[in-house]
């Protein structure tokens, strides 16, 4: 077999499994979007597939900020923060994401995921120890294995069998560290994170949680961040623009920007992302978008008699692949936008429907409705 044949053959069972990913051609305009068939044709579609939870993508002041970067500072940084890219509005930021966590600082860095690759083998790593949510995104399960620590997970939200795991095999290791997050993306439930960092203090473990779907609802306590705690989170949901932050005690973030490979090795981001992600900040501090965005998911779940939603999205398993294909593809020809999940992305196939601060209940309506018949016709209850 050639080496063309293998990558081929694995292309031939990921299509015959329902699993082949395809990339297609969207323009975003708020929660609508442009799409491009074959390149020759637009038509325009509602979107509840998007992370851009609050609409700060296209909001006009962010927009006008970021332009106003550019213009002072250039399109991109030039090199990496530790040389000459660590300009003012860096500073800016980090300063008030620490302000808004209620912690003593923060450190940005390209991306979530360049994030979470670069801060968990910093902290941990052979001899050490690593307790896990089994939920966890891939960005945090790569990290993880970047670190050559040792992983075992805990059923999903179950503090008794993450108590269970570090009772029977923290005396082994040197360090650990717990991992869980704030809102599970493919799932929209919330994380023990408060009943997590007691377990940590209680085992003398530090507790990283991800907060890249949360949505600045948070009401976290001062000294929250503490020695046991740290929080990573992204800049490229409900902030609308691009790049991946923690936040925490200071003496552990001056330790990562030291240790943080994926931090120091990276270019630094372009000054129009720093001031799009400043002015979005303070919008999300002065602004109720966070809470509409929660409202109009759980508006939705009145409509569809779901449970109601915890945080913007919202889950409707499947019992195969292929069904969520054809559902998704159905309610597209109505110009309508939903995700469809497969394995290995989450364990089970499912729908997935986001849901942003600019929905209106009207929008909202037309997909309950369309949702509604198209299960019925694929005899689908829940």
């Amino acid at each position: 077999m050639t080496i063309n044949n293998f990558y081929q053959d694995k292309l031939k069972v990921l299509k015959k499994s329902n699993l082949y990913r395809q990339l297609k051609v969207f323009d975003n305009i708020n929660c609508e979007v442009i799409g491009y068939n074959n390149k020759k044709t637009a038509e325009k579609y509602i979107s509840f597939a998007s992370n851009d939870y609050l609409g700060l993508s296209q909001n006009k002041l962010v927009k006008e900020t970021a332009i106003k970067a550019i213009e002072k500072y250039g399109c991109g940084a030039g090199s990496s923060r530790y040389i000459t890219g660590n300009n003012q509005l860096y500073v800016e930021l980090e300063k008030q994401l620490a302000s808004f966590k209620k912690a003593d600082e923060a450190i940005v860095f390209s991306s979530g995921y360049a994030c979470a690759i670069g801060v968990i083998p910093a902290l941990v790593g052979e001899g050490d120890l690593v307790v896990a949510d089994k939920f966890i995104h891939s960005c945090l399960l790569d990290g993880i294995k970047l670190s050559s620590a040792k992983l075992i997970r805990f059923n999903h939200n179950n503090l008794e069998h993450c108590q269970k795991i570090l009772e029977q095999n923290r005396h082994n290791f040197k360090k650990c560290l717990l991992v869980s997050e704030t809102v599970f993306s493919m799932d929209g439930d919330l994380g023990k994170i408060s009943e997590l960092l007691n377990l940590a203090k209680q085992f003398q473990a530090l507790f990283l949680s991800d907060d890249a779907h949360g949505l600045g609802l948070d009401n976290f306590k001062k000294n929250q961040f503490s020695n046991y705690h740290l929080q990573m989170g992204t800049l490229s949901k409900a902030f609308g623009v691009m790049g991946g932050y923690i936040c925490g005690e200071k003496k552990i973030i001056d330790y990562l920007r030291n240790f943080a490979r994926s931090q120091i090795y990276s270019t630094a981001l372009p000054p129009s992302v720093l001031g799009g992600a400043i002015i979005s900040l303070k919008i999300i501090k002065k602004q109720q978008l966070a809470k509409k965005a929660l409202a109009n998911a759980q508006f939705f779940c009145e409509l569809m008699n779901l449970p109601i939603a915890e945080s913007a999205i919202v889950i409707i398993n499947l019992k195969t692949s292929k069904q969520a294909i054809a559902i998704a593809k159905n309610i597209l020809k109505q110009k309508i936008i939903i995700a469809s999940i497969r394995p290995p992305t989450a364990i089970t196939p499912r729908l997935r429907i986001t849901f942003s601060a600019n929905h209106t209940k009207l929008k909202i309506k037309k997909l309950a409705e369309i949702l509604k018949l198209e299960l019925a016709k694929n005899k689908i209850k829940f």
